[in-house]
């Protein structure tokens, strides 16, 4: 069995082609949020960072301003402002720390805590016309695979870090994936076919 993505054969048991394949499909993603984030630069999701917090802060609970920093891979003077911001609105507040008197958590007020559920069901609502032909199977394995997927990325970010910043760590060529072949059929469309 042979897997197509990008244009090019993938071997499914070769783990750097998959690798490979499947970090080009993420970047691939990433370019295509970015278009649809400038689309939407004057909508309610116009400043996403915000939001961003919410929602860490609804999936972590109570926490410290430098531990969001970490989860979000962002500078901690940019997440204090966006923090300040969020207390100001009535979102967020600060309540002291009860394992360390000196400093202080995060927490959702109810009203951020109603705010960060609208975002969820709004993102919800945009990406739905994704999803609406899947199969109630492919979306369950697909969200599951997904969460499994973003849980790995965040355990292995420091080492993915130091990868893709080591020259010498690069990939060998015996893990490069083959040119696709003109009459190829992307793997994709084969599934998609099989399943009419």
């Amino acid at each position: 069995m042979s897997l197509i993505a990008d244009g090019v054969d993938v071997d499914p048991t070769s783990p750097g082609q998959v690798s490979a394949a499947v970090a080009t499909e993420v970047l691939a993603l990433v370019r295509i949020f970015g278009g649809i984030k400038a689309r939407v630069a004057t909508g309610p999701e116009s400043d996403h960072f915000p939001s961003v917090l919410l929602g860490k802060l609804a999936h972590f609970g109570p926490s410290r301003a430098s531990d969001l920093a970490e989860h979000l891979c962002a500078d901690p003077s940019t997440v204090s402002r966006q923090v300040a911001t969020l207390v100001r609105s009535g979102l967020v507040e600060r309540r002291a720390d009860p394992d360390d008197g000196r400093a202080s958590i995060l927490v959702l007020t109810d009203v951020g805590r109603t705010r960060a559920q609208e975002n969820a069901a709004r993102r919800g609502h945009a990406a739905a016309p994704v999803l609406e032909d899947w199969t109630t199977e492919d979306r369950a394995t697909f969200l599951g695979l997904l969460r499994r997927y973003t849980v790995g990325v965040e355990t292995h970010r420091d080492e993915i870090i130091r990868r893709m910043l080591d020259p010498d760590s690069g990939p060998h060529a015996t893990d490069s994936p083959s040119p696709r072949p003109a009459d190829a059929v992307p793997a994709s469309t084969s599934a998609q076919k099989a399943g009419a």
